[in-house]
């Protein structure tokens, strides 16, 4: 039986990534900015792109959806670690918007995003921001952890 699974897991495997090549493989043929709009908006509102966007789209809600009954099935298999696991993302999101309240500094010019990408808007700043801070943090913690494990179980001993 598990044969079974694994056999036709790695046939949808090879099924969808195949399909997504594909649909990929036909977008290169895209006009780009030097070709008329029409040829653009033609292309744009054509099989090919409508193809590959359903795809992704339908990719990216079964992915989705996966990761809910996955959620779902270690909640009722395992409820100790998924619950440890759930409060780890409520730290990690509340510190995120603890670093988000508190906002940087930093503009547009002082980063020395002006001259590439011209006016960046101030709250994208700000969540990039808090988004590394909240990295930064969870690595600091990770490192201390493996660290400090070890030297911890030998004391606990």
């Amino acid at each position: 039986m598990k044969a079974d699974i694994t056999k036709w897991m790695n046939i949808l495997k090879v099924v969808l990534a195949g399909t997504g090549v594909v649909l990929s493989m036909f977008l290169f043929g895209a006009p780009n900015n030097t070709y008329e709009i029409s040829e653009i908006e033609k292309f744009r509102d054509g099989a090919v792109m409508s193809a590959a966007t359903g795809y992704a789209i339908f990719t990216l809600v079964a992915c989705a959806a996966l990761v809910l009954v996955f959620f779902f099935v270690q909640l009722i298999s395992n409820p100790k670690k998924t619950i440890m696991s759930i409060i780890g993302l409520v730290v990690g999101f509340v510190l995120y918007l603890v670093f988000y309240g508190i906002g940087t500094s930093d503009t547009a010019e002082t980063l020395g995003l002006a001259e590439s990408f011209g006016d960046v808007p101030k709250s994208t700043i700000t969540a990039t921001t808090a988004g590394l801070y909240t990295i930064f943090v969870g690595l600091i913690v990770a490192t201390l952890a493996i660290l400090g494990g070890p030297l911890l179980s030998r004391i606990k001993k």
